[in-house]
């Protein structure tokens, strides 16, 4: 799924009165069954302490970009459907013109389990010019109108609940099969510190049917490899040549022509590969290079000479291959990856050892 797909529904919520921007944050898009809606948080419009209770719809201003830097457009919000003070919710009936169609589908659900990946996207605080895409997964599930998720990967609230300010109302996605699942709508984080970078959700339960919105059951789904991307972080790293120079390492006449044609697929895969999230790629990445370490001892121990040649130096690629996509159609019966064709797997394990993780003599074998 592409970037404008995943970011086309957020929106920018802000309060202005007299002039003058009296608050900001966030607010989702979807197309319900009698026009479009946007959901945030309460607090985004009416205030934390209820400051901005008697706003009236003029002084709402909803406003989209096409990308992440591009010109502001607004959005004419026409009533306030309905909101919960306790729940931390609003849904505002807009006038959106869908002039090409591609709005994406929208689903909703309600039934999800922890540690299914999460991406949200919001305007914080600190830069409300733009929007910013983050990684997360659930953390707890549905309880007393709440859940909450967590940020992944190398995404961080350094500066606290400051750093956090202006993403309420921002849409949380479960994307599965190519589609959108809005399962909540994020509120605020867990103290001021934003203590391990938590969140709180409120979920689409109490207000989904106003929309029209139908919901799905995919709590029995199998999602990411979590233990395999958290292996692959703990990897300590002490092979530092690339592909090529590995491949010198061993074999100093290999032709240049077969060179630029690893190099080639190399920039292949890392160019398909940009579209896999860093979790599951890790995950797969790991899983991959752990399955090929017992091939690359077979064959040191059964090489004993230094230099190898152009044939041997295939065989070992086919060979680190031939694994990658045994053990990925092994692990794939348990955890949920993405779908890999077996070239792609091949240009993995070229991208692997171009990485220093993998290699063609002793140099890449990895002491547990």
């Amino acid at each position: 799924m592409n970037e404008r797909v995943i970011n086309q529904p957020c929106v920018r919520v802000s309060i202005v009165i007299d002039g003058i921007v009296k608050s900001h944050g966030t607010g989702t898009l979807v197309k319900g069954v009698n026009g479009f809606f946007i959901i945030t948080a309460y607090h985004c419009i009416f205030g934390d302490k209820d400051q901005f209770i008697n706003v009236n719809i003029g002084q709402m201003v909803v406003e989209t970009q096409d990308t992440y830097n591009s010109p502001f457009e607004k959005i004419e919000v026409l009533e306030v459907v309905a909101s919960d003070k306790a729940g931390d919710w609003a849904l505002l009936k807009v006038c959106y013109v869908d002039a090409d169609g591609d709005f994406p589908q929208i689903l909703t659900s309600d039934k999800f389990k922890t540690e299914m990946p999460v991406t949200f996207t919001g305007y914080q605080a600190v830069d409300s010019q733009q929007f910013r895409t983050f990684k997360s997964r659930v953390l707890n599930e549905i309880s007393i109108n709440e859940f909450r998720i967590t940020l992944s990967d190398q995404d961080r609230f350094k500066s606290g609940a400051d750093d956090a300010r202006g993403l309420s109302g921002s849409g949380a996605f479960i994307i599965k099969d190519n589609k959108l699942y809005l399962i909540g709508i994020l509120k605020s984080v867990k103290g001021e510190e934003a203590l391990n970078n938590d969140i709180k959700c409120c979920p689409l339960t109490t207000f989904a049917t106003k929309i029209g919105l139908e919901s799905y059951d995919i709590s029995t789904e199998t999602f990411g490899d979590d233990w395999g991307s958290d292996q692959f972080g703990e990897l300590a790293l002490t092979d530092s040549r690339n592909l090529i120079d590995k491949i010198h390492a061993v074999n100093e006449t290999i032709s240049e022509r077969k060179i630029q044609r690893f190099c080639r697929e190399l920039a292949l895969g890392k160019s398909e590969l940009s579209s896999i999230l860093d979790r599951d790629l890790s995950a797969i990445k790991y899983r991959i290079f752990d399955a090929c370490q017992g091939e690359l001892i077979d064959f040191v121990d059964q090489n004993s000479s230094q230099k190898l040649s152009a044939d041997q130096v295939n065989e070992l690629l086919q060979k680190f291959t031939r694994k990658a996509i045994e053990i990925i159609q092994v692990k794939s019966k348990k955890y949920k990856y993405p779908n890999l064709d077996d070239e792609l797997i091949h240009r993995i394990v070229l991208d692997l050892i171009n990485e220093c993780y993998l290699s063609f003599d002793p140099e890449g074998v990895y002491a547990e």
